[in-house]
């Protein structure tokens, strides 16, 4: 991984990022450069800058972490939006049925594509090429299901300010290992915050915050040992749907970091399971702008997911 740090002087003072970078030496060209920008590897004074046209400011602190190898693959791993991914376009409000691999947002491995960036591309092939993308909310890597996004300050805000105070409805798919004996229940506990070292969450009693979700076991297979549970997060914690599950002992099938062990099943079913985990964001209900009416959307299951469901005998109508 190659990192460099630069503090902008006065003389460079109001120069467009990108241009700020080609001058100070670096081995890349202007248009690599652009790349690692949309890519998410440069930060001015520690935040994230996604816009290579952004002015830089005496004083600034900027830092670029690329990997050239990585920069390489990019192209191989791009990732397109289809229409049929598109749920919602309305009110500077876009709803995205994102794929399970897709990052929401950009990571430190530049060769990795992610939403804010496919739907910026998807935006410049509709003859939006300088359109803003804002993430509203996310989704973790292997979770599939409705993400909302906005194109302007305002329309993010409105949103934001609708999961800030709890109005809008989140409803998740998860296949699990083993059955509850309880038709319903609750979890509520604080969560800390994600390890930086494992990438993991736990369940603590001081320090961390207050999360919540309620829990609906539509269908299960004894045979099996598997459940469809229907969850509602009240709270939007990293990773909690998935902490409050394994803290019950029903661990979401195929979750790497959650499920201690590799429950036994038939190898149709194993193999289903090994791509991502079988966690999916199904249904969501908020107001896309003032003075309009609440939104219910669905965003229809990943093909890994349909086909466990049908082959562990459940029913797809829910």
């Amino acid at each position: 991984m190659n990192v460099h740090r630069f503090k902008v002087k006065e003389d460079l003072s109001g120069m467009r990022l990108d241009q700020f970078i080609a001058l100070q030496g670096v081995e890349l060209s202007k248009r690599k450069i652009r790349e690692v920008i949309d890519a998410g590897g440069v930060y001015i004074n520690r935040k994230r800058a996604r816009i290579a046209s952004r002015p830089v400011n005496q004083g600034d602190t900027i830092e670029m972490q690329y990997s050239l190898e990585n920069l390489k693959r990019i192209k191989q791993r791009d990732h397109e939006i289809q229409p049929s991914d598109i749920l919602f376009d309305r009110h500077h409000v876009i709803a995205i049925n994102k794929p399970p691999g897709l990052p929401t947002q950009a990571t430190r491995d530049q060769s990795v594509v992610h939403l804010e960036a496919a739907v910026k591309k998807h935006l410049a092939t509709k003859g939006q090429p300088n359109s803003k993308v804002f993430l509203v909310h996310r989704l973790d890597k292997e979770t599939s299901g409705v993400v909302l996004l906005a194109t302007t300050a305002e329309s993010v805000t409105f949103l934001t300010d609708q999961f800030r105070n709890r109005t809008v409805n989140k409803e998740y798919l998860a296949l699990c290992s083993g059955i509850p004996h309880e038709k319903t229940f609750t979890v509520e506990c604080f969560l800390s915050p994600i390890d930086k070292r494992t990438g993991n969450v736990i369940v603590v009693r001081a320090g961390g915050k207050p999360s919540k979700t309620f829990f609906e076991v539509i269908q299960t297979n004894k045979a099996l040992g598997v459940s469809l549970i229907r969850c509602r997060p009240e709270t939007g914690r990293s990773h909690q749907i998935r902490v409050h599950l394994a803290s019950k002992g029903f661990p979401i099938v195929g979750d790497k970091k959650y499920q201690p062990s590799k429950m036994p099943m038939p190898e149709a079913l194993e193999s289903l399971a090994a791509v991502h985990h079988l966690l999916h964001a199904f249904r969501l209900t908020f107001v896309p702008a003032d003075n309009e009416k609440s939104v219910m959307l669905e965003a229809p299951m990943p093909i890994n997911f349909a086909e466990f469901l049908k082959a562990a005998g459940f029913s797809s109508s829910l």
